[in-house]
């Protein structure tokens, strides 16, 4: 029997590249999937070049440029560097189904999380991509405190719409039927007839648009009295996911209580909590380039440095900000009869597309008499 094993001489593994460029080059894409477009070829090579070190790191580039290939991309060269776990955060499970998917075409294999945190996450072998939801909430399977799950790099995509989704999950909302509501509205309720009696006495009718806040020296003085009424209550729906969040910080949170509900929420979100976030070694933050970083300092704890500091291709010119023109104030004669007979007449001329939103067929009908094509079932292809 031939020993095949002697005749390919080095038995030893060659080391996995840590290099995303090189990583991308050797995927088993799709075969429409062809080379790295400019703009992630220079993020990609700066990151390994330059910031593959650093514990925090923002990406702006303008939308549609591929930013999820680059974070995939980011995590597969870290888990190849054995830093440990690698985590794909999106705002919601939409973009979690489509990140997924996009990553089986360039070849990259994700694990996902329905239920309990899968095994080839914990074991390095495959980027886990979830929604910022499964991490941040006071029932993650990713554990809190000191027992919270190690994390070697984290990208966080849409890092502004993540921002929200983790205030969300750090609120506690109690409506009107809840046990607890009637609770702490006795407890607050002379604070609050002081601050506006007719206010109060819609708030006590259950009006939807009666709402006072909670007066800050008064709830400093009862937080321990809310947080007796709301551990008897910290098993419902309504509690459990933020109670393990705020029981310990009550004091340091906002209360506003309406007519239809109360809701409490921490003037920062307890982001220490989450040592898989707060501890990863590496962080990535995308975002587009029109959006205001200073969010980022209060919504995820980043410093200034990495703020003033992103990653962005030097080379792009175009800003990808947007600009909305109403014409009836620009000028009176600018009505909507000017504006349809201006722009609705095809013209084989003319260098863009156009398109018109109406609020309905009579209106849409209007800009096809002028001679716009009114898309419908019938014709939607005569658009491409």
């Amino acid at each position: 029997m031939v020993d095949f094993r002697k005749r390919l001489g080095d038995k030893r593994t060659s080391a996995k590249p840590i290099d995303p460029i090189v990583i991308y080059e050797n995927l088993d894409r799709a075969s429409d999937k062809g080379p790295l477009r400019p703009a992630q070829k220079v993020i990609l090579d700066d990151w390994h070049q330059h910031r593959r070190a650093d514990k925090d790191v923002i990406i702006k580039m303008h939308t549609g440029q591929g930013k999820t290939l680059i974070g995939l991309l980011i995590l597969q060269a870290k888990l190849n560097e054995d830093l440990g776990p690698a985590l794909y955060l999106c705002p919601n499970n939409h973009l979690v189904d489509q990140t997924v998917s996009q990553a089986k075409q360039f070849g990259i294999t994700c694990a996902v999380a329905p239920g309990d945190i899968p095994t080839e996450f914990l074991e390095s072998k495959q980027i886990l991509v979830t929604s910022v939801q499964k991490l941040f909430n006071g029932l993650t399977k990713f554990k809190l405190g000191a027992k919270s799950q190690g994390v070697g790099a984290i990208v966080m995509d849409d890092c502004h719409a993540c921002i929200d989704a983790i205030r969300e999950q750090c609120v506690i909302e109690i409506p009107r039927a809840h046990r607890a509501y009637d609770a702490l509205l006795a407890v607050f309720g002379p604070d609050l007839k002081e601050q506006g009696a007719g206010t109060f006495a819609d708030i006590r009718e259950q009006k939807f648009d009666a709402l006072l806040a909670v007066p800050y020296w008064s709830w400093m003085d009862r937080h321990e009295d809310v947080a007796l009424i709301l551990a008897k209550d910290s098993g419902t729906d309504e509690i459990k996911y933020a109670w393990p969040l705020l029981k310990d910080i009550l004091r340091d949170c906002l209360c506003v209580i309406s007519g239809q509900g109360i809701q409490i929420s921490p003037q920062l979100a307890p982001l220490h909590l989450f040592g898989s976030f707060s501890e990863a070694e590496h962080r990535v933050f995308m975002s587009a380039t029109v959006t205001n970083d200073a969010f980022l300092v209060k919504g995820l704890g980043l410093s200034s440095n990495v703020i003033t500091s992103p990653m962005v291709d030097k080379h792009e010119k175009w800003s990808g900000e947007k600009m909305i023109l109403i014409p009836s104030l620009i000028s009176s004669e600018l009505g909507r009869d000017a504006i349809i007979a201006t722009y609705a007449p095809a013209n084989d001329k003319r260098k863009y597309g156009r398109v018109v939103l109406a609020p309905s067929f009579p209106t849409a009908n209007e800009w096809g008499n002028a001679g716009s094509l009114v898309a419908d079932k019938k014709n939607h292809l005569q658009l491409r």
